[in-house]
């Protein structure tokens, strides 16, 4: 099968329907249910978008063994051409829903194509494991198939590992093996747009801590997978949602759900990682995606969020005529400074990609990983500059049925009106914009995704630090300083300032998530016998 249409991928959901509940009901239909129309309907356009006339070349590519087309979210890029057009293709998506779906199919796209490039690691548990996860990288790319992930336990009691939980499957664990694969129980989170996937892909972030190789688990299923079952949360837009009122939760709300898994099979042809041994859990510490796919394509979200920002911070205050306003010029310098300094970073990391021993080319990660890590406190102060922007202006944004009411209408185009020019109909809509993506509950939890996207940030910052590759030359510059050489000694700067100085490597798995020793749930004493 080539790179898939809406309409393909909606017949595919519609056969392969999740066990999914919303508000106490089981949800007979996913593909009818209103709460999904509008995310179902942009993740259709997300498909039809591969095959506009004007996209085919940038975001298909032709199979070179059977001339199939397949979308360039799975293209490993074996030249700098290759990687630019991944980018392009990357860009296209975001940019259609302005950066707004993070979990839209090109975020799984690129994570299965970066464990496909590092599969190895999960040979030496065994070797099947490896050719596993090359047959799903086929799997999903010839399918052209959406999917969800889940990483992280359930906050039940989070003073305690795995193991010691009260009941030892509140987290997924293994339960045994048997000829037909592992069964496995227990509860993940956070299935981001499950309602909506065709397959769920589970790895364990953050590590595991001693004691807890049997929840040492990597492997992907079908969604509809016997004894897995999605329990939803209260939708932040619900279905009667117009798109002048809510220009944005209307189409692009990413459902968040719970699995369950109640003694469910995976075959031993999707496992990954068993849960075992100890093998199983040291594998499960060094695991994170390395093969520069999906860093990029998180960093294009993110570029097409803060464009979209300050698109929308000055469209606003041109609206109420408050540009010539000294204090407000400065708060749009900021946002333009920080979208400058991530459009730097963003294509400074392309100029600087080079291959690997594999032959296969990846951007510079370091620029991108340490963005990815200052977005939840930049997100934060967009908001919060909207928000100072609009002011009390929120709270006069009368609606849809408000400006169809044909005596209010003169009321309303008199009073709600902005700057000479700026029609009543034409302000209203920017202010509802905003106020969907900055008070809205939408707006909320898009603020509460950012700042948790990856996982604890602090871990994250400590882990930047820990695996930092060129501290050797820093520390030269404060020698220099101090007088331990000469001061002519003077380092000529490298061409391109990709791994300039790195003299030795972080130690493994610093950078993966692996379970800090001083982090762990602490183990409870044992009682005197």
């Amino acid at each position: 099968m080539a790179a898939r249409s809406g309409k393909q991928y909606l017949e595919s959901l519609k056969v392969n329907q999740p066990e999914v509940y919303l508000n106490g009901q089981r949800v007979e239909d996913v593909t009818t249910e209103p709460v999904f129309a509008g995310p179902l309907a942009s993740i259709m356009q997300q498909y039809d978008l591969q095959h506009e006339p004007a996209n085919v070349d940038v975001m298909t590519f032709a199979d070179p063994d059977t001339g199939v087309r397949h979308s360039t979210s799975f293209l490993i890029p074996r030249s700098k051409e290759e990687l630019i057009r991944r980018r392009q293709h990357f860009k296209l998506r975001t940019d259609h829903n302005f950066g707004f779906m993070g979990r839209a199919p090109d975020f799984m796209n690129a994570i299965v194509v970066d464990f496909f490039l590092m599969r190895d690691l999960f040979a030496p548990a065994d070797p099947r494991y490896a050719d596993n996860m090359a047959a799903y990288y086929e799997h999903v790319r010839d399918h052209d198939l959406f999917l969800t992930h889940m990483l992280v336990n359930p906050q039940v009691d989070r003073s305690k590992t795995s193991a010691e939980q009260e009941d030892p499957y509140t987290h997924l664990g293994r339960v045994r093996a048997t000829d037909e694969g592992i069964v496995i129980r227990g509860a993940k989170m956070l299935g981001t747009m499950a309602p909506l996937c065709e397959e769920v892909m589970v790895f364990p972030y953050g590590g595991v801590a001693p004691g807890d190789e049997a929840y040492a688990l990597a492997f992907a299923i079908a969604n509809n997978t016997s004894g897995l079952k999605y329990i939803c949360r209260e939708t932040v837009a619900p279905g009667s949602r117009t798109r002048f009122d809510h220009p944005l939760s209307s189409r692009f709300e990413e459902m968040d759900c719970i699995a369950i898994f109640d003694d469910v099979v995976v075959p031993w042809e999707r496992v990954f990682i068993d849960g075992g041994g100890p093998k199983a859990r040291e594998i499960c510490n060094v695991l994170r995606p390395r093969g520069g796919s999906v860093v990029v394509q998180t960093a294009t979200r993110m570029l097409s969020q803060l464009e979209f920002f300050c698109g929308l911070a000055m469209r606003l205050a041109d609206s109420t005529g408050i540009t010539d306003f000294l204090h407000v010029q400065e708060k749009l310098g900021e946002m333009l400074m920080e979208l400058e300094v991530l459009r730097t970073t963003y294509y400074g990391a392309e100029a600087m990609a080079a291959p690997g021993p594999d032959g296969v080319w990846a951007a510079h990660q370091l620029g991108l990983a340490a963005a990815h890590l200052r977005a939840p406190h930049v997100y934060a102060r967009l908001v919060e500059i909207v928000q100072i922007l609009a002011g009390g202006g929120f709270f006069y944004a009368p609606t849809q049925g408000d400006l169809a009411n044909e005596s209010l209408r003169p009321y309303i185009d008199k009073y709600v009106r902005g700057r000479p020019g700026i029609s009543a109909e034409e302000r209203i809509a920017l202010f509802k914009l905003a106020w969907d993506v900055t008070g809205d509950s939408f707006g909320s939890r898009m603020a509460q995704y950012v700042r948790f996207y990856s996982g604890d940030p602090i871990r994250n910052k400590a882990g930047f630090y820990l695996g930092y590759p060129m501290k050797d030359t820093l520390f030269d510059v404060v020698g220099r300083a101090l007088g331990a050489m000469g001061d002519l000694d003077v380092p000529i700067s490298a061409i391109d300032g990709r791994d300039q100085g790195v003299r030795r490597q972080p130690a493994p798995g610093t950078l993966s998530g692996a379970y800090p020793a001083n982090s762990a749930p602490r183990r409870a004493p044992r009682a005197p016998a």
